[in-house]
C-alpha cells in the first residue's frame, strides 16, 4: 500500500518504520529539515521536507494518489486540517492524531465533516491501558480482544508458585480454569510453547482466557493482588488528565503532584475530589510528605521520559506495590528492574493501532486482522482475525488442520460464548479467533496460518 504521514516526529517514525518492515511504500513529510533527514538516512523511504498543510506539498508527497494519509503532526489543528485536504484531494482514508481532551471528546461531532477514517490518541490510549492494569494489580500487561471478553495477561511466576515447574497440558488440572498458555519468555530466548512445555520461575508467561476468568486465574497461581485505590500521580500531563477522568469514576483515592501553578489550579478545579498538590516531586521531602510509600500505586506521567524512569525507581526503593512508568525510550527500559514496574509507551501504542487499521485495510480472503497487540517485548504477535466464508479450515476439526510453526489458536469467540480451543473445536463463519505468532511472520489474512496440504 502507499502511505503518506505528515508528521517525523517521535510517532511519525515509529509508525513509518513499522510500515516500511512490512513492506509498504511510505512517503513521510515533516517541515523540519533535520527530521525529514534523519528518516532517509535511518528508514528505507522517501521523506520530504515541507508543510503538511500545504497542498502542493501534499501532491509531491501522493497523497492525492495514496491509499492512507496519517497525519500525526504536534498540533492537532493541523492534523484535522490535513485530513480536510487529504480528502479534497481524492484521499479515501485519512488518520488524525488528536491529542486535546476537549477535541477528543467532541470528535465524533466532525468525523464526517473533517473526512477522518478513524483518530488516534495516544495519551488517551496509554490512560486506558493505565487504569486497567490499576484495575488488576497482579499482571505486568493486559490486553483485550473480542470486544474485552478475551484478555492476554503477563505473569511472572516466582519461585514455589502453581507455574514454577508446571507442565503446560497440566495447568488446567491444578488450576482448574479455562486458559492456554501463548508465549513464554525465558532470558532472551522466546516461544510459542505446546503442551510438553515446562514453566519456570522467572518466565514471563502470557495467558489467553476469558475475561470473566482472569481474577479467578490469578487467585489459583498465586498472583492476584487486590485493586489499588490510593493512588499517586506525578506530573499534570494530558495522560495525567485522561487517567484520573477514569479514576473519578472508580471509587479511587487520587494525589497529585504538579510544579507549574497554573497546572495544578487547572486539575483542582477540574477534579476536585482529588487531592492536587503544587510542588516539584523530584524532592525527597515532597514524596514523604504526601506519603507516597503508604500509596498502593503510584504513576509518573510527567512529559520528562527520564524524570519519569528516575522517580519511578526512586519509588521502588519505597516498596510501593505497583508503578506505572510512561516512557517512550524504550532503550532505558533496561534501567527498570523491578518486577511492580511497568512501562508504558503511547508511541508504541500509536504504531500499534496504525499497524492494525492498515492491515486490516488491506484485501483478505480468509478473515482480516481486528485487533493487534504485541507480546513479549515485541517477538510475539497476538492478532484478532474474523472468520469468513473465505478460510481454508472452515468447519474443520483442528486436531485435522496443519498449521504453519510456531503459530498458535489461542482462542474463539462465537457469537459471545468465548471457546478455549481444544482438537474437536471448528472454526466457524461469523466467528473472531485470536492467533499468536512470531512477530517477524507478517500476517494479514487468517489463511496465512494455514500450512500448505499435499
Amino acid at each position: 500500500m502507499r502511505i503518506v504521514i505528515i508528521g517525523g516526529g517521535k510517532v511519525g517514525f515509529a509508525i513509518a518504520a513499522q510500515l516500511t518492515q512490512e513492506g509498504h511504500d511510505i512517503t513521510v513529510v515533516d517541515k523540519a529539515r533535520s527530521l525529514a533527514d534523519r528518516i532517509s538516512d535511518q528508514l528505507d523511504c522517501m521523506a520530504i521536507c515541507g508543510s503538511g498543510a500545504s497542498v502542493e506539498v501534499m501532491r509531491e508527497a501522493g497523497v492525492d494518489t495514496c491509499d492512507l494519509m496519517i497525519a500525526c503532526t504536534a498540533q492537532d489543528e493541523l492534523n484535522m486540517l490535513c485530513c480536510v485536504f487529504a480528502a479534497k484531494l481524492g484521499c479515501a482514508n485519512t488518520i488524525a492524531r488528536v491529542r486535546s481532551p476537549e477535541y477528543a471528546r467532541q470528535m465524533y461531532l466532525l468525523k464526517d465533516e473533517l473526512g477522518l477514517s478513524t483518530t488516534i490518541n495516544p495519551e488517551m490510549t496509554a490512560a486506558r491501558e493505565m487504569f486497567r492494569l490499576l484495575e488488576i494489580p497482579g499482571v505486568l500487561k493486559r490486553d483485550s480482544f473480542a470486544h474485552g471478553r478475551v484478555e492476554i495477561v503477563e505473569v511472572i511466576p516466582r519461585p514455589g508458585d502453581v507455574l514454577d515447574g508446571t507442565r503446560l497440558m497440566d495447568l488446567p488440572r491444578k488450576t482448574h480454569c479455562k486458559a492456554l498458555v501463548g508465549a513464554v519468555q525465558r532470558g532472551e530466548e522466546t516461544v510459542i510453547p505446546d503442551g510438553k512445555f515446562t514453566l519456570m520461575a522467572g518466565d514471563k508467561v502470557y495467558i489467553c482466557a476469558p475475561a470473566t476468568e482472569i481474577v479467578h486465574i490469578l487467585h489459583r497461581i498465586g498472583e492476584y493482588k487486590k485493586k489499588a485505590r490510593d493512588i499517586l500521580l506525578i506530573g499534570g500531563s494530558r495522560v495525567s488528565e485522561y487517567l484520573m477522568e477514569l479514576l473519578s469514576r472508580a471509587d479511587s483515592r487520587v494525589t497529585l503532584i504538579e510544579p507549574d501553578p497554573a497546572v495544578a489550579e487547572h486539575f483542582a478545579e477540574r477534579f476536585p475530589e482529588a487531592t492536587v498538590v503544587c510542588a516539584d516531586a523530584a524532592s525527597e521531602a515532597v514524596l514523604k510528605e504526601e506519603r507516597a510509600d503508604r500509596m498502593q500505586a503510584v504513576a509518573a506521567l510527567s512529559d520528562r521520559d527520564e524524570e519519569n524512569l528516575i522517580l519511578s525507581m526512586y519509588v521502588a526503593t519505597l516498596g510501593v506495590p505497583q508503578i506505572l512508568t510512561l516512557t517512550d525510550k524504550a532503550e532505558l527500559a533496561s534501567l527498570i528492574s523491578d518486577r511492580n514496574n511497568r512501562l508504558i509507551s503511547p508511541k508504541q501504542m500509536c504504531a500499534d493501532m496504525i499497524i492494525r487499521y492498515v492491515r486490516a485495510m488491506q484485501n483478505t480472503t480468509g478473515g482480516s486482522v481486528v485487533m493487534l497487540h504485541h507480546l513479549a517485548g515485541g517477538r510475539v504477535d497476538a492478532l484478532e482475525f474474523n472468520v469468513t466464508e473465505g478460510c481454508r479450515g472452515l468447519s474443520r476439526r483442528l486436531m485435522d488442520i496443519r498449521l504453519k510453526p510456531n503459530i498458535l489458536i489461542a482462542s474463539i469467540n462465537r457469537r459471545g460464548r468465548i471457546l478455549v480451543p481444544g482438537g474437536a473445536d471448528t472454526l466457524e463463519a461469523g466467528d473472531t479467533v485470536i492467533v499468536i505468532t512470531a512477530s517477524n511472520r507478517v500476517i494479514l489474512d487468517l489463511n496465512d496460518i494455514f500450512a500448505d496440504e499435499a
